[in-house]
């Protein structure tokens, strides 16, 4: 990706949300971790932490 990006946020890559199912777009901040993000926000990592997993 190109550090100055400033086009279409359709072009980028997007996955959903393990935790509310969103659809997340690819951030410049998650570049190195885009495979091992999983949640979108703040507040779904905390309901993700709180909820236990089978």
């Amino acid at each position: 990706m190109k550090t100055g990006f400033r086009g279409n946020k359709q072009a980028l890559p997007s996955k959903p949300c393990r935790v509310c199912g969103r659809p997340m777009s690819w951030r410049r901040k998650w570049a190195r971790n885009w495979d091992a993000v999983a949640v979108c926000s703040d507040a779904c990592r905390q309901r993700a932490r709180a909820t236990p997993r089978p």
